[in-house]
């Protein structure tokens, strides 16, 4: 069997290296065949579109999901523009504050892409006072009549106790204090363009600034129109970081071809990401950009390895041609498994819920997998073409002495090593205390993609701190038959149901049909007090709905109540946060009220979940199974390829060995730091995991490189740090250069945060390939590492029995 393997392993290593051969046999087709590849993309691009679509955030084969995109044409969905009219001084009940709400709830409503039927406000044509008349027939009048120039101070007064009377006024849309009018507005999500209505809302707030007042805007649209403003500025950083690359290459080689080549495979590895993006029809989230640029750096970091070897190799051989061969023959195997290993990485994410971890699978995965033509295989074939280098020397070596020193004193000693991984061990376990206290979903008030005390954070506490709450639930209460809303069993059922959400202190106010029905009941009896009640029959409570719509001159009155079947009511819920605590408690009342009240009544069904709240609980559900199974997946494709590639089991745990310590310091650095696993920050981590392999194959194959020359393990690591080990601190330095312009320029926090978590696992991932790979291959003496040779074609292999001289190797 171990024969039969040891055959296997020479017939596909043997084929890599035909393969090889062929193609510095024919540089120039290969060449051309990539170039024409990219120019093929490179048409693509102008089709390439820059938008962020709600839709694909949402885990669509959720049920929550399901449920809210049956309701959010009637009752209204997450899109919602949410604005605050406050006065300084007194309240709002005074001409001039009425009207200038008023003003703001016409542009509200006249904004791009507003469902019409789903605007409200105090001053709004659906918001009437219903009452009897002398004649005892039911009337309807506005609160409010634009028409009317001046009011008297018993108008207004009258005014004010009209909003106190009604359970959909006061409180609601009028804050208990009188100091503040709200405007909602719910936006149609079939093709929103953002960035337009975001404009829009913004003139109509400029127009409404007035001496005494404060106007406060919140909602999803209105975070994601902030979002887009910062486009100019995302393209200034990618601007900025790629001068800061081309200056590390500089400082680094010191060399043309040092600097050009890494760079072309930038450009060409990103015509390649973004034109199959183009060609797909796959929209570039804004909030994921730090990612894709990640990826163009990494492409970088491969390209620094070849050419840095590339010079290794010209100052032995002083032959171009040969020493770009001997960089290929190398790096090829470590290489090709670090670029697939990254893009398989990434693909994992098309195993998310959402459609953007599907696109961004997709799109980032092929860009991944794309590095193997547009760098790997482009570098080192460009330098077989181009002109050979005048110079000989290897640069740097300085450096490269210092690493080696430092090396041979530390882990390059059995009992250095054996210190690094018991130090290794020890930082894990006391990690685990911070990994604890991460959440799933938003870890805090307001939005984590802006700065604290950006206007949108500030305009949310205060309309939060003014009114019941601005993150709404809605929860449907469905019944089997058509009218069964109007039984008095279901109507005594939700508002059962409503107390028992009530018992949670976070809900700030609700509102749903059986509060219509009692303030009618009321009305129709001489607005006496004791006839605000559930009648006990259908047909009366038919009736008070009928009375209640025939009163509006305004379509639809009851829409945001009730559908037309009039089997399915809406019941609303206000807070004020959707942070992963509050919607997990929420979550939970929420199934237990459920569970009781749908059994007290047969053929009633409760459903969750709509509004901000409903379809964040979705994303977080989805979140924890995405997150159970994207990370591990990561991990366990990675250990596989590697087991394959080598043939070794050892081999594919001393690559995921680093990789699981970094994500284990990533998660304890995410706890400390109160950073919340979101859909935003899943594929940040999930693209880190990758980046640690990079490191350790090459370290681990330079190892077994000069294991098969030294014959003496202390020997193969110092040697491997002192070459490949700089050429790895380079490229940590190189990727980090790709994300750390976005710590310090972008005005987005999410950016800003992602980036600082990048960097963080870059340099952990680091310092875990240059520590803990040398040190296990010290400690534990891998067969596949320590038995190595070349054989007659210089192709590096393991050796069928263990070493020849088992006391050199372990000496």
């Amino acid at each position: 069997m171990v024969r039969r393997m040891h055959a296997i392993r020479h017939q596909v290593t043997h084929a890599l290296h035909r393969g090889e051969e062929w193609l510095f046999a024919n540089p120039k087709i290969v060449l051309g065949c990539i170039f024409a590849v990219t120019l093929l993309f490179a048409l693509c691009l102008p089709k390439l579109r820059v938008y962020s679509d709600f839709a694909d955030l949402l885990p669509q084969n959720h049920r929550y999901i399901q449920t809210y995109n049956r309701i959010k044409e009637n009752f209204g969905g997450a899109n919602m523009i949410i604005v605050a009219v406050e006065v300084e001084q007194g309240t709002i009940f005074n001409d001039e504050t009425l009207k200038l709400i008023h003003e703001v709830t016409q542009g509200v409503d006249d904004l791009p892409g507003v469902n019409h039927n789903l605007v409200s406000s105090l001053t709004h044509r659906t918001a009437r006072k219903v009452y009897l008349s002398e004649e005892g027939s039911f009337m309807s009048e506005p609160y409010y009549d634009p028409s009317k120039g001046r009011r008297s101070v018993a108008e207004l007064e009258q005014m004010k106790k009209d909003v106190v009377a009604s359970p959909t006024m006061y409180g609601l849309l009028v804050s208990p204090d009188m100091r503040a009018g709200l405007i909602k507005a719910q936006l149609n999500e079939s093709g929103i363009d953002y960035a337009k209505t975001f404009d829009a809302l913004q003139k109509v707030r400029q127009a409404a600034s007035r001496p005494g007042h404060r106007i406060h805007v919140t909602g999803n649209p209105v975070l994601t129109g902030w979002v887009y403003t910062y486009t100019g500025q995302i393209v200034q950083i990618l601007g900025y970081t790629a001068v800061l690359i081309a200056v590390l290459l500089i400082v680094y080689f010191r060399r043309f071809y040092g600097v050009a080549l890494p760079l072309l495979g930038i450009g060409l590895s990103s015509t390649w990401g973004l034109g199959f993006m183009a060609l797909l029809g796959i929209n570039l989230e804004p909030l994921s950009l730090p990612i894709p640029f990640l990826i163009a750096a990494r492409a970088t970091s491969h390209g620094v390895q070849l050419v840095a070897r590339y010079y290794e190799e010209f100052a032995k051989t002083r032959n171009g041609k040969q020493a770009a061969r001997n960089a290929l023959d190398a790096l090829f195997r470590p290489g090709s498994l670090a670029i697939i290993v990254d893009a398989i990485g990434i693909a994992v994410l098309v195993l998310g819920a959402a459609p953007f971890n599907h696109k961004l699978g997709v799109s980032a995965g092929f860009w991944g997998f794309s590095v193997i033509f547009t760098v790997h295989f482009m570098v080192p074939l460009a330098l077989t073409v181009l002109p050979q280098p005048k110079a000989h020397e290897n640069k740097n070596q300085g450096m490269r002495n210092f690493l080696g020193q430092a090396m041979a004193k530390t882990g390059g000693t059995t009992g250095g090593a054996r210190t690094i991984l018991i130090l290794a061990a020890l930082g894990a376990l006391g990690g685990s205390y911070f990994i604890s206290r991460v959440q799933m979903g938003e870890s805090e008030p307001g939005s984590p993609l802006l700065h604290r005390n950006h206007d949108f954070n500030r305009s949310t506490k205060a309309i939060n701190t003014l009114f019941p709450g601005s993150e709404e639930l809605h929860i449907v209460a469905r019944t089997d038959d058509k009218g069964g809303i109007k039984k008095p069993e279901v109507m005594a059922a939700i508002e059962r149901f409503q107390a028992h959400m009530l018992e949670d202190p976070s809900v700030g106010g609700t509102k749903a049909i059986p509060g219509v029905v009692r303030v009618v009941n009321r009305l129709t009896h001489n607005d006496d007090p004791r006839w605000m009640q559930i009648p006990d029959n259908a047909e009366e409570v038919g009736g008070l709905m009928f009375a209640y719509m025939a009163s509006s001159p305004i379509p639809g009155a009851l829409k945001e109540f009730i559908n037309p079947d009039e089997n399915e009511a809406d019941m609303v819920f206000y807070y004020k946060d959707h942070q992963a605590e509050t919607i997990a408690r929420v979550v939970k009342v929420a199934e237990a009220g459920i569970q009781k009240i749908q059994a007290e009544v047969p053929g009633l069904h409760i459903e969750l979940g709509g509004g901000i709240i409903g379809v964040t609980a979705a994303g977080n559900q989805a979140l924890h199974t995405d997150h159970m199974i994207i990370i591990p997946a990561v991990m366990v494709l990675a250990f596989l390829l590697v087991m394959a590639y080598y043939q070794s089991v050892h081999a594919g745990w001393l690559m995921v060995l680093p990789m699981l310590f970094a994500t284990l310091m990533t998660y304890a650095y995410m706890g400390a730091a109160n950073i919340g696993i979101n859909v935003n920050t899943v594929p940040v981590i999930a693209v880190g995991v990758g980046v640690g392999i990079d490191y350790a194959v090459y370290f681990m194959d330079r190892i077994r490189e000069e294991m098969a020359i030294t014959r003496n393990i202390h020997k193969a690591v110092v040697n491997a740090v002192a070459t490949t080990g700089y050429a790895v601190f380079f490229t940590a330095a190189m990727l980090i250069a790709g994300v750390v312009m976005w710590i310090f320029l972008s005005d987005l926090r999410f950016q800003s945060d992602a980036a600082v978590l990048l960097s963080f696992m870059l340099v952990v991932n680091a310092i875990a390939a240059m520590l803990i790979v040398p040190a296990w291959c010290v400690v534990f003496r891998p067969h596949f590492v320590v038995a190595t040779h070349y054989d007659a074609d210089g192709v590096l292999e393991e050796d069928e029995e263990g070493p020849a001289n088992p006391v050199q190797a372990k000496a």
